[in-house]
């Protein structure tokens, strides 16, 4: 039986291979051990495969366009990006549709729903009414109403330099409608978040907790924005089709009638052009957002594109039938969708059928605002307009700008530019040049670091003491962590504090000083006996070989109070001299940015290593930012340090 069961896989892989060429998917370097499982046990059903593995979603749209990859799963965002870069080098082949609405045209369609009573025949009507949304940044209760009633001239104006593009919104809203429910977070920023909801607060009063004005609550999401309308003096309701039939008990796609205590005659669908349509019958949709699917490089023929849409179909069969986690972490397909043939199409062709592409080009500010982060170095080019891209496509305003300046303290300083990244060392001299924090880094959810020394598994080195004379693998000495360990050694009487400069006597404990912005690397490598690194860094190393040097002793990587010494995160940095409104928009740009792609760095890896560098802008082991409000004690401490340091060595 054994022997048949491996002759029928020989012969299917065969079959597979005499067909057509192995086809080659790019996925997220993240989810690469997921791909490997899918290739293998694709092999079982006649599937060739293999994985190209990518920093990223947007490196995958380059690696298809430059043919080093057929296809990759994409959402409507990612076609945008192609679009943008090379829209006639790519091809929309496949959609990723629910089992419950497989003839589905697209994911969803924005509808605005109204009493049917209502007296209104034109977009303008719609001033003064009491107002259901689905949440703040959601696509069918809030991008799309705003990027259609501002092209039709109704909403607005959305001009005022005064405030940030987000606050000119909410006043926009806030002003066209009597009163509305819009949940959610207005601004990663709470202190923002909380003001605004206080000057705005007409648009939290339909909410089931105006007082709260986010999630949960009974009123906000698509059924929510229906029950505000029906239940608590709502006048107007932004959400999708499928949940209006949902709500009023009729038939959508597969899924069974329900019950509803509402009666859908009593309600209509407003129309963009004025007009009303009955809930029982055809709706009128605002735009809609397209299905995420499968997209290729144009290069492949049509014969190709026939076998990719045959062997994704078995994939998604054989993922689901064997409840195998990688359909979700490479195809994006879960047990509520699958992979649905459709007419090939570019990626702007794909958006504009939908009416989304403005949706995602909203940016309805004139003149347009940017927020300029400034970069010194050409991989720090390179990752901060791959960064600006992808935000700009997944609605965080205002946009990013990249400028390269040799001297960004002095660029931010002089208004050049509004941001910079720095570490902990040169932000402290940053703030005699009239620079401010404004955001910093965040570890494992400390805003602060913990340096530990780390050395091979069977090191005789069991303690600090026996360091001397060892070989050292530090962060640069233009770097917080190298001055920390200077910092540890006097801390722990290794060197003597009136042996001066600091870093001479550094140099004379170590036999050797490396210094690498991978101090990891260093030591894996044998060049150092001891590294100095950041605890949350060994988290993405492979660790099974190494020890830490704790307090106590000898300790093993998971072991807690293994920290030798706290330094200062890395700080985001800009001009004292920004107006307010000016510090709102940069804190609302890379704020929004790095909550985004700490959650989803299969989109963008914001943080971690970007062309094979390390930290480049951003540290590769920081998990996120949070706003600078309140006085950090490890950077004001470092900062004191410094000054002790500078008496040292001057």
């Amino acid at each position: 039986m054994l022997y048949r069961g491996l002759l029928l896989l020989a012969l299917a892989a065969f079959a597979a291979a005499a067909s057509g060429r192995q086809h080659k998917i790019c996925v997220p370097e993240i989810v690469m051990d997921a791909c490997k499982k899918m290739v293998e046990q694709g092999k079982t059903i006649g599937v060739l495969m293999s994985c190209v593995p990518a920093r990223d979603r947007i490196e995958c749209i380059s690696k298809v366009k430059d043919h080093e990859a057929d296809f990759e799963a994409v959402e409507p965002e990612d076609m945008y990006i192609a679009a943008q870069l090379a829209d006639d080098s790519f091809s929309v082949f496949k959609e990723i549709r629910t089992k419950l609405e497989p003839q589905a045209e697209f994911r969803y369609e924005a509808v605005s729903v109204i009493h049917k009573d209502l007296d209104i025949n034109n977009v303008k009507g719609l001033r003064g009414l009491a107002s259901c949304h689905t949440g703040v940044g959601r696509n069918v209760g809030y991008k799309i109403p705003i990027t259609k009633l501002t092209k039709a001239g109704v909403l607005g104006p959305l001009s005022n330099t005064s405030m940030s593009p987000r606050e000119n919104e909410l006043k926009a809203l806030s002003s066209f409608f009597s009163k509305g429910c819009l949940v959610g977070q207005w601004s990663p920023d709470p202190d923002i978040n909380a003001r605004w909801k206080q000057t705005y607060s007409n648009l939290c009063e339909l909410c089931e907790r105006p007082e709260v004005c986010d999630y949960p609550d009974k009123n906000s999401g698509y059924e929510g924005a229906l029950r505000c309308l029906a239940e608590s003096g709502g006048q107007v309701a932004w959400t999708k089709v499928v949940f209006v039939r949902k709500f009023f008990g009729l038939p959508h796609g597969n899924h069974p009638v329900p019950k509803s205590t509402y009666n859908p005659d009593d309600f209509a669908y407003f129309c963009p052009d004025g007009t009303k349509k009955p809930i029982r019958g055809t709706p009128c949709t605002w735009a809609a957002r397209p299905w995420p699917g499968f997209m290729a490089s144009t290069s492949i023929n049509d014969q190709d594109v026939k076998e990719l849409r045959d062997e994704i179909a078995k994939l998604n069969n054989l993922g689901e039938s064997t409840h195998a986690t990688w359909i979700a972490k490479v195809l994006t397909i879960n047990n509520k969708t699958l992979a649905v043939d459709n007419t090939p199409q570019s990626p702007l062709k794909f958006l504009e059928k939908a009416k989304y592409k403005d949706v995602i080009e909203r940016d309805v500010l004139e003149p347009r605002r940017t927020v300029r982060l400034c970069v010194s170095t050409p991989a720090e080019m390179s990752k901060c307009e791959v960064l600006k891209t992808g935000a700009y496509s997944r609605d965080i305003r205002p946009s990013l700008l990249c400028v390269k300046h040799d001297d960004c303290i002095s660029a931010v300083a002089q208004k050049k530019a509004e941001l910079v990244v720095l570490d902990a060392h040169h932000a402290v001299n940053a703030e005699n040049k009239n620079l401010r924090p404004l955001l910093n880094e965040r570890y494992i959810g400390k805003s602060e670091q913990d340096i530990v020394g780390a050395v091979r598994k069977g090191s005789p080195v069991t303690s600090m003491q026996e360091l001397r004379g060892k070989r050292a693998c530090l962060l640069p000495n233009n770097n917080a962590g190298y001055f920390g360990v200077i910092k540890l050694l006097l801390k722990n009487n290794l060197i003597p504090k009136t042996n001066c400069p600091y870093e001479k006597s550094l140099n004379e404990f170590f036999s050797t000083v490396e210094q690498s912005m991978d101090p990891v690397k260093c030591l894996v490598e044998g060049k150092g006996d001891v590294a100095f690194v950041p605890l949350s860094a060994l988290h993405q190393s492979d660790t099974t070989q190494m020890n830490l040097l704790c307090p106590s002793g000898l300790g093993k990587i998971t072991d807690t109070g293994c920290g030798l010494i706290t330094i200062p995160p890395r700080m985001v940095m800009t001009s004292k001299d920004l107006s307010d409104v000016q510090i709102e928009e940069a804190l609302q740009s890379l704020l929004s940015a790095a909550n985004l792609y700490s959650k989803h760095p299969e989109l963008f890896r914001m943080f971690g290593n970007f062309d094979n560098q390390p930290n480049v802008i951003f540290s590769n082991h920081a998990d996120g930012m949070v706003a600078v409000k309140d006085v950090l004690p490890s950077y004001e401490e470092y900062k004191k340090w410094m000054v002790d340091m500078s008496k040292c060595n001057a």
